[in-house]
């Protein structure tokens, strides 16, 4: 698969956030008023656990919905967990795995993700998969390798790199109002494609679609999606504004995907 033909994917984190209200009007005001063409854009959209069923039932079809986090485990005698089957038998096609807040709010391993991915890859849901950097890492000139062993952990675990999506999302740049330069994210997802070549396939590489995540904007969207590398966008804090419907635009109108 050329580059040029990699549909772009956006996908709306709301992390714990929303009332039963607030996301009715979120999804009416915002997410069924958004128009792009689907064969151009994925939308994804991810809310806590107990709004997916009214979110499922309120949105327009061309919109998919996420869940932010799966159970490691099966299903069975684990409290509180969500399992892969369970997600897919309630017919939720995605779900995030390893977003920095699990791996570093709580303590998350590399482990545990690959863990996740193995699951999901069992019952055939779509995952996107991320990983990231922190500052100080960034500023040691670590970046790649940090990424190398994210990328590592889980390789073994992906049976059907179709239903991958791997989200780059530098630690230093969720929530705090930093982007990465284009020319940073674009350098950054360079490198993940070409793991992806060197440890999966050339082919693969090609059809993976690597997202930036990151105190993504309106402003920000389009010089973004316009390097050759940026595939879409894990979006945060704008996922739960008006602004989403900006993003969703920037990247139907954008000229290009490679």
């Amino acid at each position: 698969m050329e580059s040029a033909q990699r549909k772009m994917i956006v996908g709306g984190n709301w992390k714990s956030n929303g009332t039963v209200q607030s996301i009715k009007d979120l999804v009416n005001d915002v997410l069924n008023k958004a128009e792009f063409d689907t064969e151009r854009v994925e939308v994804i959209v991810a809310p806590i656990s107990i709004h997916i069923a009214s979110v499922k039932a309120l949105l327009k079809e061309n919109v998919k919905v996420a869940a932010q986090n799966v159970s490691e485990t099966g299903n069975g005698a684990f409290t509180g967990e969500i399992s892969a089957e369970q997600l897919k038998d309630f017919d939720v096609q995605w779900t995030y795995i390893g977003h920095s807040e699990r791996r570093n709010v709580f303590g998350e391993t590399d482990a545990q993700v690959a863990n996740k991915v193995a699951k999901a890859q069992s019952v055939g849901l779509n995952a996107i998969v991320c990983i990231g950097e922190h500052l100080e890492q960034r500023e040691a000139g670590e970046t790649n390798m940090v990424l190398k062993k994210m990328l590592d952990a889980f390789k073994d675990s992906v049976k059907d790199w179709s239903k991958i999506v791997i989200a780059y999302e530098p630690v230093w740049a969720i929530g705090t109002g930093k982007t990465a330069s284009p020319a940073i994210a674009e350098e950054t997802h360079k490198y993940i494609r070409s793991w992806v070549k060197e440890n999966v396939s050339e082919e693969v590489a090609n059809g993976m679609r690597i997202q930036y995540g990151g105190s993504v904007t309106a402003a920000t969207a389009p010089e973004l999606i316009s390097q050759p590398n940026i595939d879409g966008f894990l979006v945060g804090g704008a996922s739960l504004k008006a602004e989403f419907k900006d993003i969703i635009t920037a990247m139907n109108n954008s000229e290009s995907t490679a």
